[in-house]
């Protein structure tokens, strides 16, 4: 049996990585963050602790074959203008968790970097074999901490998984910090608010849903431990988001009230990450379409507590 640690189950990506595994009898499921979630099920476990507190990741890596570091306390725009934050609360828990899995003999870690900033400023099709060259300190530590785990590799022999995740969306993502374009957007329709949109409209994106995701990130479970390699996890269809908004409008039926502000320093004009690769690692695998994925998500916002139906036009 592979024992495995989910750093971040009670995330976005978290909880449809464990939904993902739940079905596996061959894994053995630890779930690690700061509350312990209430629908625990029957092979789950769970340490309640903070990445931030060494104790904390000292006993969860014990007797762990493989780690999913998914955890990441910033977005790229909390950071912008405070570098420092990244570096803090990101890279050098991360170091600290090196330094357990290490000790603990963990024989993998897997995390999630980021699609839409480690290459930097690049309008191209963009495959793993790209130089990566990011402009965000949210993206400089994303891709540093991959330096580091390269580094563990050679320092430790722990093996990795790197997995470059371009935007997510889906059911029950949390969108009070401003990130999720899709999940805020359809929140404003169904409470009656406008959608905002930062810039021209013309920002380029590759949007996966989170369930994919999930479905992805778990073939490391069923791999052998003894190579390390990087996957850009995507959808591989480029979409602007005024194309995306009207896409939206057709799903919901609903008469967009659409309010353009001023483009942020930090947003990425153009992400568009080719996927070939785990696909092919994924024979057979089938990814949710962008409309069935937007209409899903919607149906399920509007049996939310959010929704107003006053607000639906």
């Amino acid at each position: 049996m592979k024992r495995v640690l989910v750093l971040g189950s009670n995330g976005f990506i978290g909880r449809n990585l464990l939904a993902a595994l739940s079905g596996d009898r061959d894994v053995a499921v630890t779930g690690f963050g700061r509350k312990t979630p209430t629908d625990l099920n029957g092979n789950l476990r769970f340490v309640q602790g903070c990445i931030e507190n060494p104790d904390s990741l000292e006993d969860a890596v014990q007797d762990q074959d493989i780690i999913y570091h998914l955890i990441s306390q910033t977005i790229p725009s909390s950071s912008w203008n405070e570098p420092e934050i990244d570096v803090e609360k990101n890279l050098i828990p991360t170091l600290n968790l090196i330094r357990s899995a290490a000790d603990a003999g963990v024989k993998k870690i897997c995390f999630a970097s980021s699609g839409g900033t480690v290459y930097g400023l690049n309008p191209s099709l963009l495959t793993e074999r790209d130089i990566t060259d990011p402009f965000s300190p949210y993206g400089i530590i994303k891709r540093t901490i991959e330096s580091f785990l390269e580094y563990a590799r050679e320092r430790h022999g722990i093996n990795y998984d790197i997995y470059r995740i371009s935007n997510a969306y889906g059911e029950g993502q949390d969108v009070t910090g401003g990130l999720g374009f899709i999940n805020t957007a359809l929140e404003n329709i169904v409470n009656g608010r406008p959608v905002v949109v930062y810039g021209d409209g013309l920002s380029v994106r590759d949007f996966i849903h989170v369930k994919d995701v999930g479905r992805l990130l778990a073939r490391s479970v069923h791999t052998d431990f003894d190579r390390s390699d990087v996957f850009n996890v995507s959808a591989n269809r480029a979409v602007s988001l005024n194309e995306l908004l009207q896409l939206i409008k057709k799903v919901t039926g609903a008469d967009l009230e659409v309010e353009y502000r001023e483009g942020r320093l930090n947003d990425n004009k153009k992400v568009m990450l080719d996927n070939s690769k785990i696909m092919l690692a994924n024979p057979g695998y089938s990814l949710i379409s962008l409309e069935d994925g937007i209409r899903e998500t919607y149906n399920y916002l509007k049996k939310s507590s959010i929704y107003v139906e006053k607000s639906i036009r």
